[in-house]
């Protein structure tokens, strides 16, 4: 009967979304070409915050990508490509020299230095400033400029992940000038960026509107504006696409990317995304600082059914806090287990009392949250655990994760930034990252002695050792690594990123034109 009810939940919620759905009308096709000149994206949330040193969240990233510009710029394909570096060398072992881009402007006007990178790298790392982003450049030392076409960064040891770490979160170039005259607050609501687009107006709930920026260092994107609305519900969202009022949208969940490709005028495009989405885990709060507790939740969530029911297939699941696709992913480790006798007698070795053990869900931050959340709560259930789902706005999300005050566990998508461990687990997880709600002296020695060396063999043990004191401790339950799907109108040629940041440039988009 138990089984039953586990899979009941689980058709009732990959059910519930098509069923929302079913009301929608395509309309006709329309042809595959455009007169357009604006871009109309749709996804799953409002932005929280514009400032890109305060924010790492999926909603916010997509806007902060295109607005401002990092030093150096993964692709799609995974590799590191100039940004407003031209170039960088390593001399000795720890001083890294970059050569900068010359006649940038910001979106107002100023010219763009050496003094507004070094001053935005510092700024991610000042206490004072209590940026989201403050365990990026842990490894920096000092920074120079000594003109302002050079920017020097020493680091404190041996940093062969530098580069790739201005490549992401943390790594966006703000202007020094304009935020020391107008100030943290007023720079968050008015932006200004050196990106393919610069700010006009935000609609709180609704829509940001952005316009190309003319005089962009790397060509003009193919469009006059963009503009991106808030729809966190699922069936608006393809309803939108379907009726041809938006020209892409983001996380379609598989149950619905069948819609979108069988309409004339829709297709779905997507990639494995270069991260995991997991039940982050409030470690310090009881019951879940027991280790056989939070051990036992694993073994109860059967992943490969959620993944099957749920995903269509549409994702693999992890073995462990390293994503699939990353150096020193472990091929050798097995798939986690699904066992729900085995998580019955770790409750019981525990001792667990049959205290309420919280999921905080969104429906719509990440695809799926809320039917996964619905799915894991029965699968607890039926394994004796006294399993609760509250939804939580968006907002309020955001709040708690600057905060760290959520509950007991939440939907979390941590982004491998670097295609590295560093960049996910250590960065997230280690002491004064967002997530640090547990430690561990092994773990903690372990990322620190990774993350500073130049001898891969020796990462790899290192980070072996982290998995397996993760796999002990779980302050992440890992649940699925998912394809990232986007549903596109036709006539958009764009290549999906892994990692989530939406950046819309000339090197990865154009409309088709008529």
């Amino acid at each position: 009967m138990a089984e039953m009810t586990r899979r009941d939940v689980l058709k009732i919620a990959a059910a519930g979304a098509t069923a929302a759905l079913q009301g929608v009308i395509p309309s006709p096709a329309h042809s595959q070409g455009t007169q357009k000149r604006e871009l109309v994206v749709a996804q799953g949330g409002d932005v929280a915050q514009f400032d890109p040193h305060m924010s790492t969240s999926s909603n916010d990233i997509r806007i902060s990508f295109n607005l401002f510009d990092n030093l150096t710029s993964r692709r799609p394909d995974g590799k590191l490509a100039p940004g407003l570096a031209t170039e960088w060398k390593l001399q000795g072992q720890t001083t890294w020299v970059f050569k900068l881009r010359q006649g940038v402007k910001w979106h107002n006007g100023d010219p763009f230095s050496s003094a507004d990178a070094k001053f935005s790298i510092e700024r991610t790392y000042d206490p004072n400033t209590k940026m989201r982003v403050n365990t990026v450049f842990t490894t920096v030392d000092r920074i120079e400029a000594p003109d302002p076409a050079t920017l020097i960064i020493h680091t404190k040891k041996p940093d062969p992940l530098l580069p790739a770490r201005l490549g992401f979160y943390g790594g966006q170039i703000v202007p020094k000038k304009y935020l020391d005259a107008v100030g943290p607050d007023t720079f968050n609501q008015k932006p200004v960026g050196t990106g393919p687009v610069r700010f006009v107006s935000w609609t709180k709930d609704d829509r940001v509107l952005l316009e190309a920026n003319p005089d962009y260092w790397g060509g003009r994107v193919d469009f006059d504006r963009l503009i991106v609305r808030a729809l966190p519900e699922m069936a608006p969202r393809v309803a939108a696409l379907l009726k041809g009022e938006v020209d892409l949208i983001t996380q379609v969940p598989p149950d619905q990317g069948e819609r979108v490709k069988a309409n004339a005028g829709t297709l779905v495009s997507g990639a494995l995304y270069g991260g995991l989405y997991v039940l982050a885990v409030n470690s310090k709060r009881p019951p879940l600082d027991n280790p056989l507790v939070k051990q036992a939740l694993s073994l109860a969530i059967d992943r490969e059914t959620i993944v099957k029911e749920l995903w269509r297939g549409r994702g693999v699941v992890p073995s462990g806090p390293i994503a699939k696709g990353d150096n020193h992913f472990d091929a050798s480790l097995p798939p986690l287990a699904y066992d729900p006798k085995e998580a019955r007698e770790r409750l019981r070795k525990a001792g667990y009392k049959n205290e309420e053990i919280v999921i905080e869900t969104t429906a719509g931050y990440m695809a799926g949250d809320r039917p996964m959340a619905e799915a894991v709560q029965a699968m607890w259930r039926d394994a004796g655990v006294n399993a609760k789902v509250e939804l939580v706005e968006y907002s309020v999300r955001a709040q708690k994760n600057r905060d760290k005050s959520f509950k007991g566990l939440w939907w979390s998508d941590p982004t491998s930034t670097l295609r590295d461990p560093d960049g996910m687990m250590w960065r997230l997880l280690g002491p004064g990252g967002p997530q640090d709600y547990w430690r561990h002296p092994e773990f903690d020695e372990l990322g620190n002695a990774a993350r500073f060396s130049v001898d891969e063999k020796f990462r790899a043990d290192a980070y072996r050792k982290m998995t397996k004191l993760s796999l002990e401790h779980f302050p992440w339950i890992p649940v699925i690594q998912p394809y990232e799907d986007y549903g596109l109108q036709k006539h958009v040629e764009w290549t999906p990123d892994p990692l989530q940041q939406l950046e819309i440039r000339r090197f990865n988009f154009k409309f088709r034109r008529a």
